[in-house]
C-alpha cells in the first residue's frame, strides 16, 4: 500500500516490504497466468507479468493466487499499471503465520 497526499508527490510505502523474484500463478475462472512476485508485505503484495500482452486479462475472473515456497492465497486487486498489480490479502490474520513462517525460514523480514 502506498499513502500520497497529492497527485505530484510519489507514492510511498505505508509499510516495510521485502523484495522479492518469486515465481507465482495468477489463478483465474477458467486459466491461469504466470508472474512474478517482486515485493511483499503483511497486507499484500506485488507481481509483475512477464509481458505486458499478458495483462489483458479481467481481474473479476481472480480467484487466488500462488506463490512458489510459500502458499496460495485469495487476495483482491489493490491497483494494477502496465504489467505490474498489486494484490491484498483477503485474510491478513491467515496469511501471517505463514509469512512468518516463510520469512523465519529465509531469515529475511521486511524492512
Amino acid at each position: 500500500m502506498a499513502q500520497t497526499n497529492s497527485i505530484f508527490r510519489t507514492a510511498k510505502p505505508t509499510e516495510p516490504r521485502l523484495r522479492l523474484n518469486l515465481p507465482c500463478t495468477i489463478n483465474l475462472s477458467g486459466s491461469v497466468r504466470e508472474a512474478i512476485v517482486y515485493n511483499i508485505s503483511y497486507s499484500g503484495f506485488a507481481v509483475r507479468l512477464p509481458d505486458e500482452g499478458q495483462n489483458s486479462f479481467s481481474l473479476a475472473e481472480l480467484q487466488s493466487v500462488s506463490i512458489e515456497d510459500i502458499a496460495e492465497f485469495e487476495v483482491r486487486t489493490r491497483w494494477r499499471k502496465d504489467a505490474r498489480i498489486g494484490f491484498a490479502f483477503l485474510s491478513k490474520r491467515g496469511a501471517r503465520p505463514i509469512l512468518d513462517a516463510y520469512f523465519t525460514k529465509n531469515g529475511e523480514f521486511p524492512t
